[in-house]
């Protein structure tokens, strides 16, 4: 029967064998580094960073600083606590995850454009990712 020998195939190529199958081990990468510059802190929104290396985030159009309406790239939304780091024109390194949440907050101006996509910012430091030590806490 022509079974028999597909099977016993199908179990080496797998790397199974009659007793034990052993799974593929899936590279584990550390976390991209990001570079982004705090745009502005809003009510809407939480804080607003233009990121420098990364695909992710909207373009946006808005009016932060009374002078018109521009155009930013590749902007994110978060409510991540960033303490003295959130003054604008901050440049961050940070890790980045799609996801999170806000305050339910009454706003009382339209300080940012509306439904973002919010973003979780981790191990978020002033220093470039480079440049921090290996055994330095992040």
């Amino acid at each position: 029967m022509l079974w028999a020998p597909l099977a016993a195939l199908s179990l080496l190529t797998s790397s199974c064998n009659l007793i034990t199958c052993i799974e593929p081990v899936e590279p584990t990468c550390p976390p991209v580094c990001v570079s982004g510059t705090v745009l502005r802190q809003t009510c809407m929104a939480g804080t607003l960073i233009q990121l420098h290396n990364s695909q992710e985030g909207q373009t946006i159009q808005f009016d932060f600083d009374g002078t018109g309406v521009k155009t930013y790239q590749h902007v994110v939304s978060t409510y991540t606590e960033l303490g003295a780091l959130t003054q604008q024109g901050t440049k961050l390194y940070f890790n980045l995850t799609r996801g999170g949440t806000g305050p339910e907050l009454q706003c009382l101006a339209n300080d940012a454009p509306s439904g973002m996509t919010k973003y979780t910012l981790s191990n978020v430091s002033a220093t470039a990712c480079a440049e921090k030590s290996p055994a330095a806490p992040n």
